[in-house]
């Protein structure tokens, strides 16, 4: 380890001390902060926590510290007060602002299972609520996690492979709260898109699978011969597919659609908008992804779901899809990719999905 970073470590060890001088009472707790930046996953993964909260604590304010990749995912959520944002570095003046809107807020409890970092325990710090709770993190960046850190008030152990959103329930075992429901959800504008119904009313003798081909990097996205080969294989009579593509990718699409003669692909919409794709997804029969935010969609929407991951249990097993039809396809290697997903599986799957599926429009 480097001396700059073990001064830094000491500093932060420094400053996240407490000394807790009266016991955390449910009855006290008026408002609380859940700190939760990252990304569109993210967000819906703590869905069900704030829904447990809500049900258990009714009388009580909830506020989302968030970021510019996960703001607007609070949009539609009912149990939410004021979402404050962390933005980027060119715009720190901005980020302080929230923070100091934040401490004049007077936080009864923050909520903070993110990924351990000492800017963020500064901000918090600042924020000042009466009572810190998290996640333990791990050990890996600082050489220890927040259960060493007297400041928060109580860590729940984070590094078993559980699925995210079971892990971020373990605050409700902290606060000694029923933990016993964890159902995820998804929340839509009440306003629905007249183009998309249209469509899928116009439709009914079709099956409909959602076919999204781009995870966050390189790693988790399909190749353009995987996209071919795979549309190819899903093809019937009776089975639409739809890319669900970013708008920068559209003309992409639309070559790569008419070059390969894949009579069953469609690209009817074009999504500008997270909501908008999910939109599509509520009204599919199943959705085939990377491991990306549309997998949680899918499963807030309890739509059948097949997800390409990793062969690597923290991918498939922490980020798999929670549909009550659904299942984590990985590659028979262990290589940081999908390259060597197979395909035909994937194929078998979704036919047996199909199959048994009796939606309609």
């Amino acid at each position: 380890m480097k001396f700059k970073q073990k001064i830094k470590n000491l500093f932060f060890k420094k400053i996240a001390q407490k000394k807790y001088t009266k016991t955390l009472n449910l009855k006290d707790i008026k408002k609380i902060l859940i700190i939760r930046d990252g990304g569109i996953g993210d967000a819906i993964c703590t869905y069900p926590l704030i829904r447990e909260l809500m049900k258990n604590l009714p009388h009580v304010e909830i506020d989302i510290y968030a970021s510019l990749n996960n703001h607007f995912m609070y949009k539609y959520l009912p149990y939410i007060d004021n979402i404050y944002i962390k933005y980027k570095k060119r715009q720190w003046y901005k980020s302080w602002i929230d923070i100091l809107k934040m401490r004049k807020n007077r936080y009864d409890l923050a909520i903070d299972d993110t990924v351990i970092r000492l800017h963020r325990t500064i901000y918090t710090k600042i924020i000042n609520p009466t009572f810190v709770i998290g996640s333990s993190d791990t050990n890996k960046r600082y050489g220890f996690d927040r259960s060493e850190l007297s400041y928060y008030y109580k860590t729940y152990n984070s590094n078993d492979i559980t699925h995210i959103v079971d892990k971020r329930l373990r605050i409700l075992d902290l606060l000694g709260l029923p933990n016993n429901n964890n159902k995820m959800d998804f929340y839509l504008s009440e306003k629905r898109n007249i183009h998309i119904q249209k469509y899928f009313e116009e439709s009914k003798a079709y099956k409909f699978i959602a076919l999204n081909t781009d995870g966050s990097n390189s790693s988790r996205t399909l190749t353009k011969e995987q996209i071919i080969t795979l549309c190819k294989l899903l093809y019937k009579k009776n089975i639409k597919i739809i890319l669900l593509s970013i708008p920068k990718k559209y003309t992409y699409f639309e070559k790569l659609i008419k070059e390969n003669n894949l009579l069953n692909v469609e690209l009817p919409f074009k999504t500008n908008t997270i909501y908008d794709a999910a939109e599509i997804v509520k009204n599919v029969n199943l959705l085939i992804s990377p491991d990306t935010s549309f997998i949680h969609i899918a499963s807030g929407l309890n739509i059948p779901t097949i997800g390409l991951y990793w062969n690597n249990p923290i991918k498939y097993i922490e980020w798999g899809p929670r549909s009550e039809k659904s299942y984590a396809i990985t590659p028979k290697t262990k290589e940081e990719n999908i390259l060597h997903i197979d395909l035909n599986e994937v194929k078998d799957k979704a036919f047996e999905i199909l199959e048994s599926s009796k939606k309609s429009f």
